[in-house]
């Protein structure tokens, strides 16, 4: 088993090599296409589409892209040739978003260096002060049904769904700029300057406008001609009711929902992306055909993507995952790091490569404990809160045994922190708390308020029963062997009466957007970043989204109206973000994510036991141009920072 490990170095989150003056710098963005004057002679496209071309189902190659100039040439390690399908495994309805990233196509887009580049965009234009950009977009592209894709489709997104928060979604921060004297936020204006190009305008400066359209809202577009025939606003509340019944939904909460935010799920909804969803997520065998009209080509003028077909064959457990893996039917392969023995074993019987991707976790996610600071019942609500109470629950675990138990030893025993290489990183930080000592975790509890009863378990000083409710959606083999550890032994080692329950990942979306979660590992929202300010929802609290912060999320979206008033430190800590995002300048928004960063640490709201173990990924050895090493991570889009359209089979 060790020279198995010894083949898998385990990351050492070496990101300054990634991002030109280390993390702490926010990366500055592409300015333009690069792509965006070459020349292509269109040689080839696949065959799999002869068929319809023949039968005037769609029209030839050169009127289904873009201009010449305006095609988007995608670079890749090698040029490819075209395949008839690749397969993946799936769990279902739960992964949709595992798989929906593996081939967006956002407006911009990260590259590997942390960079912004163009994509479904051809460029912009920015002002001196970060106050108007000019978007210009690809001049012939088409939506998958041949419609023609303009700037009428970003605006409409914009004005009729984002605005109207027709799909269920509070309007997202990019949109918003901040006065820095007075706080007050004012939302953007975006006006048509042609079919080709528009404006987005605020009232104070943006500078990190570009960013946060790359991870907060990937889409900025939607197919007006299909939602014109679709939404309240254009068809009527009677007829939308009768559309959204029509295509099974609810209600048209439901419709909004699923055909705006999760709009990929939808068959019939018009796509920019390479492939098209052509059955239900709900079916055992999820089939994504090629687009006929996407608008990438390689250098050699092949149009893209060079797979057909993508296959998600649904699993109902790890051990079938694995299995699957291991026989070579399954080309691409997530691998949970407590079966990569058993995995690495068998590559050469597989003909698969396991592959290495760091990520930018805090800790092993299944080993992250996060308290709801604004559950719902009061004695619960003021214990979370306590820094004393935190700090027992984090010195009662022996992390030297639960990492040679979870990762045989191959981890390191550390705190939730910042990788190496990421902003904030400070040794000290990795181990605060970290020291075993179940004696002081009891003084520690005594200190935060609670009463050991005559049955050796600690109470609330009013009598009322303390029983920490431990819950978890994620349902991977270390998880609960983690839960059972805290609970069975180290917690109830110093006197917590603790539970722990393995629920549905749906279900437990649900208790967190309800507050009532009050405790949770491996959550739905470990804290993970890069920066700061290119993705704050896991360390901030800015929307439903962390358990850790629960209803203060909903009270900073819904502007005071509704959820928890932060208090304390977590006060601080709005304060200083609701500075970051009025900062005029990329160097101020830095600094105040650094003392986002020391709240963090002087708290420690979130409990780890075991560093972060990278992602796993069994690869095909004849699958060309997915990237060896990688940062796994929300920002750059997972796995979908592979490209998949660049992907093919070596023949």
């Amino acid at each position: 088993m060790k020279k198995i490990f010894a083949m898998l170095v385990l990351l050492s989150f070496s990101f300054t090599c990634l991002f030109a003056g280390g993390a702490n710098e926010v990366p500055q963005e592409v300015k333009v296409d690069t792509n965006e004057s070459a020349k292509v002679e269109l040689v080839k496209e696949s065959p799999y589409l002869n068929s319809m071309i023949q039968s005037g189902e769609i029209f030839p190659l050169e009127q289904r892209l873009p201009v010449n100039s305006d095609i988007m040439i995608e670079d890749m390690d090698e040029i490819g040739n075209y395949n008839d399908s690749l397969t993946m495994m799936f769990k279902g309805r739960d992964d949709k978003w595992k798989i929906e990233k593996c081939f967006e196509e956002p407006l911009f887009r990260f590259r590997e260096d942390g960079l912004v580049e163009p994509n479904v965009a051809k460029g912009y234009d920015v002002n001196a002060d970060s106050t108007e950009y000019t978007i210009y977009l690809r001049e012939g592209m088409k939506w998958s049904d041949g419609v023609d894709f303009t700037s009428e489709d970003c605006l409409f997104w914009y004005e009729h769904m984002m605005k109207k928060k027709t799909f269920g979604k509070s309007i997202y921060s990019c949109f918003y700029s901040v006065d820095p004297n007075t706080g007050e936020k004012s939302l953007c204006e975006m006006e048509k300057v042609d079919d080709y190009s528009f404006k987005v305008k605020f009232k104070n400066p943006s500078p990190m406008f570009l960013e946060r359209v790359a991870i907060d809202c990937k889409w900025l577009f939607a197919p007006k001609h299909y939602y014109e025939k679709l939404l309240p606003e254009f068809i009527g509340e009677e007829a939308a009711e009768q559309k959204a019944k029509e295509l099974g939904f609810k209600d048209v909460a439901a419709m909004g929902k699923e055909t705006g935010y999760y709009y990929w799920l939808q068959t019939d909804r018009p796509v920019l992306r390479p492939w098209i969803l052509t059955n239900d997520i709900d079916s055992d065998l999820l089939v994504c055909k090629r687009n006929p009209y996407y608008w990438k080509t390689d250098k050699d003028g092949k149009q893209l993507p060079y797979i057909d077909e993508l296959h998600f064959v649904k699993y109902a457990d790890e051990n079938q995952n694995v299995l699957k893996c291991i026989s070579g039917e399954a080309d691409i392969s997530l691998i949970n790091f407590e079966d990569v023995v058993t995995v690495k074993q068998n590559e050469s019987k597989g003909n698969y490569t396991v592959l290495q991707w760091s990520t930018t976790d805090w800790a092993e996610t299944a080993t992250v404990l996060q308290f709801n600071l604004t559950c719902e019942d009061p004695n619960l609500r003021t214990l979370f809160n306590n820094k004393d109470f935190r700090e027992a629950l984090s010195i009662a675990v022996d992390r030297e045994e639960v990492n040679a138990l979870l990762s045989d030893g191959f981890a390191s025993p550390i705190q939730s922190c910042p990788p190496l290489g990421a902003q904030g990183y400070d040794e000290a930080w990795t181990k605060k708390w970290t020291e075993y000592n179940p004696a002081k975790a009891k003084q520690l509890l005594e200190k935060s308020g609670l009463v050991l009863g005559s049955d050796g378990y600690y109470n609330f000083k009013n009598g009322d029963d303390f029983v920490l409710e431990i819950v978890s959606g994620n349902d991977a083999a270390s998880t609960p062997k983690c839960a059972e550890l805290l609970t069975e032994k180290y917690f109830k080692e110093i006197g917590i009466k603790a539970t722990f329950s393995l629920k549905d990942r749906g279900y437990v979306d649900e208790m967190l957007s309800s507050n009532k979660i009050e405790a949770i590992l491996a959550p739905v929202a470990p804290m993970s970043s890069i920066n700061v300010a290119l993705r704050p929802d896991t360390v901030v609290p800015v929307r439903n989204y962390a358990a850790w912060y629960g209803q203060y999320g909903v009270w900073y979206a819904s502007h005071g109206k509704d959820g928890v008033k932060p208090v304390g430190d977590v006060a601080k800590m709005i304060d200083l973000y609701d500075k970051l995002i009025a900062a005029p300048t990329k160097a101020e928004i830095t600094e105040y994510s650094k003392e986002i960063l020391k709240l963090h640490q002087e708290n420690l709201w979130q409990i780890g036991y075991m560093s972060a173990t990278p992602v796993l990924i069994a690869i095909n050895n004849n699958l060309v141009n997915f990237p060896e090493k990688a940062i796994s991570c929300d920002e750059f889009r997972e796995l979908g920072l592979a490209h998949w359209q660049n992907l093919f089979f070596r023949k």
